[in-house]
């Protein structure tokens, strides 16, 4: 075998090899497409379960839309009817109104009646000598006018009995704010003072000692939930030792911060000292 035979066996050793190793790369890279398409979790499967959830969100989709819509139409009945009740009422307002403005006017009617009844027979009781003829005629008014002066007694009564009442229940009134203004004085309340200006009675723990800014700053175990606002001021106290005042600048509901104020300070505060919107030391 001369040398070009040679070369080309060596030649066609190496492809061999070559081919060998692609062809063992090209089958472990082999993919089994129709299982993977239409296995159990194939492609296929995925796309049917997401068929099947598109159909069932869609269905719940077109419930919550119908049941939407009935609400809404059962919101708008319940509007038309509230407006319908309200110009009911309206009306009815108007109504009232407008009677006692009538009732109004017939009283001041029968009150000139009245008085002018009782001038005419003033009149009549002065000329009585002259005017026999004229007796029947002067009696029948005078009927006429008693009619008219009892029915105004009767009412004179009655707006006589509410002014009693409503002088009776001023009493009452009166001794109820007298005993509200006694408990606020006793309390050390001024009767003068707007509710929320108010500090209620709380106490708390001082759980945190920092200083910021040169101030020292304490955080307490009380907040807005117990009535706590930003510019109230409380007093700390260890046992039955006074440690100063402190201004509260910040709140939360279970927690506030506040800022201790030098001009009363008589002591260090510490964690664990107890605060109070009103010192009460056992």
């Amino acid at each position: 075998m001369n040398l070009l035979g040679k070369i080309f066996v060596v030649l066609i050793a190496v492809m061999s090899v070559v081919f060998m190793t692609l062809a063992l790369a090209v089958y472990a890279t082999h993919k089994n497409w129709k299982e993977i398409v239409e296995g159990p979790t194939g492609f296929r499967a995925q796309l049917q379960t997401s068929r099947a959830e598109f159909d069932q969100l869609k269905k719940e989709y077109n419930r919550a839309d119908s049941q939407f819509k009935s609400e809404s139409e059962s919101q708008r009945q319940q509007i038309r009817k509230l407006e319908a009740e309200r110009v009911a009422l309206v009306d009815r307002n108007a109504a009232v109104q407008t009677e006692l403005d009538q009732l109004k006017a017939e009283r001041r009617d029968a009150t000139a009646a009245v008085a002018a009844t009782q001038q005419n027979n003033q009149r009549l009781a002065e000329e009585v000598t002259g005017l026999r003829e004229d007796i029947r005629t002067n009696e029948q008014a005078r009927d006429q006018a008693f009619a008219t002066t009892l029915q105004a007694t009767e009412e004179l009564h009655q707006t006589k009995g509410q002014y009693e009442n409503a002088i009776e229940r001023n009493r009452q009134l009166t001794s109820q704010v007298s005993g509200m203004t006694q408990v606020m004085d006793a309390k050390g309340i001024d009767p003068n003072t707007a509710p929320d200006a108010i500090v209620p009675t709380v106490d708390g723990l001082v759980s945190r000692v920092r200083r910021a800014a040169g101030d020292q700053l304490i955080e307490l175990t009380i907040g807005s939930d117990d009535g706590i606002k930003q510019g109230n001021t409380v007093e700390v106290y260890r046992g039955a030792r006074y440690l100063g005042r402190v201004e509260i600048i910040k709140t939360s509901p279970d927690r506030a911060v506040g800022r201790v104020d030098r001009r009363f300070q008589q002591g260090q505060i510490q964690e664990g000292d107890r605060v109070a919107t009103r010192l009460k030391i056992n």
